[in-house]
């Protein structure tokens, strides 16, 4: 029995679905489904009687969950406690950051970049690794990772999210795309092609997308799993990106165009940690925050 098995588990009585509970946690459904399935081994005990609209508790279970409540306040606060014990001057010994977006090309120069610029200002050992999807909240949660950067404000009850500065919303396409021949391109223009973009980005974070569906715009948004963006991109799908032209740069096929001043808007970078670490992140924050403008290492 482990300390993620309790919590998928609370997190199912919660919410009543295997589905909902993933959701909830940002991990996908066979990942609660293995974590139930093998405290139900374990246990020798049968957890949960599934039914057509979701999963009912068993007697068993429903107290099992109350007694799992308090082990998981316990133990986040045991969690909470090691994270912080040694911080020297509201700082760690080291910081381990994860960029949690979709991959793109040339994200190891941008990393590379990131974790050199945040060493100098920090004057501690910075590693940052690519942690896309629901991987990055993952890593957050069982300690892989101190933080995550997250293009938009990430949205989940258990984490803290700290603005660091902000970046122009661009669009990424193939270096032979007929809007490539533009310097800028506007909302009307990506009106006539496939938009591509990922639910859990857009279930999870404050991104692009979400504030041009808001804003009421008329594009084409098809749903993009991230192993098909290059196929995407080739045959002439378009995607939201940040507006900084050296991503474009890193792979000749590709290139990035900035949006008409009329259409554009400013894109949060994050940092987010777990509630509990909001003191040490906010040392953190105030030696790396720049202001608007974006970010040096991303020029």
């Amino acid at each position: 029995m482990n300390i993620k098995q309790i919590t998928y588990l609370a997190a199912v009585i919660e919410h009543g679905s295997l589905s909902a509970a993933a959701k909830d946690q940002y991990v996908t459904v066979q990942t609660v489904s293995k974590a139930i399935a093998d405290l139900e081994r374990e246990l020798g005990r049968r957890l949960f009687v599934r039914e057509s609209r979701g999963m009912r508790p068993t007697p068993f279970c429903q107290e099992f969950g109350e007694k799992a409540l308090g082990v998981i306040a316990g133990f986040d606060s045991l969690e909470a406690f090691a994270r912080s014990y040694g911080e020297r001057g509201g700082l760690p010994d080291r910081l381990r950051l994860a960029l949690n977006t979709p991959a793109f090309p040339g994200n190891e120069v941008v990393r590379e970049n990131t974790a050199s610029f945040s060493r100098a200002r920090l004057g501690i050992e910075v590693t940052y690794e690519l942690a896309t999807g629901e991987a990055g909240f993952e890593g957050l949660a069982d300690g892989t990772y101190d933080a995550l950067v997250t293009v938009g404000a990430f949205r989940h009850g258990d984490v803290e999210c700290f603005p660091v500065g902000t970046v122009p919303a661009g669009v990424m396409m193939g270096a032979r795309h007929p809007l490539a021949q533009k310097d800028v391109v506007s909302l009307e223009d990506l009106a006539r092609y496939p938009m591509g973009l990922s639910s859990w980005f857009d279930d999870a974070n404050e991104t692009i997308v979400e504030h041009y569906r808001q804003q009421g715009a008329h594009l084409n948004f098809v749903e993009l799993a991230l192993a098909d963006v290059v196929r995407f991109l080739g045959e002439g799908g378009i995607i939201f990106t940040t507006g900084i032209p050296a991503l474009g740069r890193a792979d000749p096929s590709l290139t990035v165009r900035v949006l008409a001043s009329k259409d554009a808007v400013p894109v949060p970078i994050c940092l987010v940690c777990l509630k509990g670490r909001g003191a040490m992140m906010r040392s953190v924050v105030e030696k790396l925050r720049l202001g608007d403008g974006g970010l040096p290492f991303l020029k």
